[in-house]
């Protein structure tokens, strides 16, 4: 009898061992999934269509910044204050390439490096004004002001390929819930 007791007792101990096993699993992984940080992978050519949000920017200046031999010249225009509004999961921003470049832009707003969207391509002469957040980015961000940064990627005009420069430029983003 005292045997069968003691049988009883290891099977209660190794399914609570087992249940407590099975608990840390799964809070691990739903933990790991919340935190998912993983931030979009820079394309190596520039993506085919340009930006929908892209509008012409109305500067008609016909030069180009001299170029040299296997580079790049770029122009930028920028403001430097980007508000995101979460009801509609958009950002506000001022963003031109201007005709004078040289080099296709990708733009990507990156706050605790985390990109929060990340543009189509946009062809000299042009700028965006409005820019949708890229799925569940809106959910991580609280009402308030954050340090953020835009990285431009460029990208030759020609070929596609991506440059071996980026330019980070600090922003200032304001999120507001409506």
């Amino acid at each position: 009898m005292d045997f069968e007791r003691e049988k009883r007792l290891l099977f209660l101990v190794i399914l609570l061992l087992v249940i407590a096993a099975l608990a840390v699993t799964v809070s691990i992984l739903s933990i790991g999934k919340a935190n998912d940080t993983t931030p979009p992978l820079t394309p190596d050519y520039a993506p085919k269509d340009p930006d929908k949000n892209a509008e012409p920017i109305g500067d008609d200046d016909d030069a180009k910044l001299d170029q040299p031999e296997g580079g790049g010249a770029v122009s930028l225009t920028y403001a430097k204050e980007v508000t995101i509004t979460k009801a509609e999961n958009k950002a506000s921003l001022l963003f031109a390439n201007p005709t004078k470049s040289n080099q296709d832009m990708v733009l990507q707003l990156v706050i605790d490096d985390v990109v929060i969207f990340q543009s189509g391509r946009l062809t000299p002469g042009n700028k965006i004004s409005s820019q949708d957040l890229l799925e569940g980015t809106a959910s991580r961000l609280a009402a308030g002001g954050y340090d953020g940064k835009f990285v431009v990627l460029y990208y030759d005009r020609e070929s596609g390929e991506r440059a071996m420069i980026n330019t980070e430029v600090p922003v200032t983003v304001t999120v507001k819930t409506n």
